[in-house]
């Protein structure tokens, strides 16, 4: 038996400690690019906003507009701040309700009754635009992998301007 095991140990080839160092090493090195591998960009589109989203924004609303895309000096805005539920389909359309309040003063849509109707579209980055009440247009981007928007607001009659995020419910 004594002679089974040398025979054993003289057919393995002895190998240093450094080239097993190195070898070990390596797998290592392997097993670590293959577990920590570079996060892949998500594709969007239109299923990506599907569900209710909280809203909060707040922007600038011209005293008496003159027209589109008119200057008018900073002291004929006042504040414009509002809260909403959207609603996304999932296949392009859309349903809020909202509440505005102009100037600290009048709060429009008090009992949640302005609800209002739309489209959107998404592209595979992530980007998109929202079409509501017919001319008012939002420009998003989606993040927190679907959970959250960022836009800005943008009505071309009225003149104001608003910025905003949505939460996921």
């Amino acid at each position: 038996m004594k002679n089974q095991n040398i025979v054993f140990t003289r057919s393995v080839p002895k190998m240093s400690k450094a080239r097993l160092f190195r070898s070990v090493l390596a797998l290592g090195i392997v097993a670590l690019i293959m577990h920590v591998s570079l996060p892949r960009a998500q594709a969007y589109d239109l299923s990506s906003l599907n569900g209710s989203y909280a809203d909060f924004f707040s922007g600038l609303a011209p005293v008496s507009p003159e027209g589109p895309h008119r200057p008018v000096p900073i002291s004929a805005y006042l504040p414009l701040y509002g809260a909403g539920l959207w609603t996304f389909d999932g296949a392009g359309g859309l349903t809020t309700r909202l509440v505005f309040n102009f100037g600290g003063g009048f709060i429009f849509g008090d009992n949640w009754d302005l609800n209002l109707t739309g489209t959107y579209t998404v592209n595979a980055d992530g980007t998109g635009t929202m079409t509501f009440a017919g001319i008012r247009r939002r420009h998003f981007v989606i993040g927190a992998g679907g959970n959250e928007l960022k836009y800005i607001d943008t009505d071309p009659t009225g003149g104001d301007v608003v910025g905003g995020s949505m939460v996921k419910q």
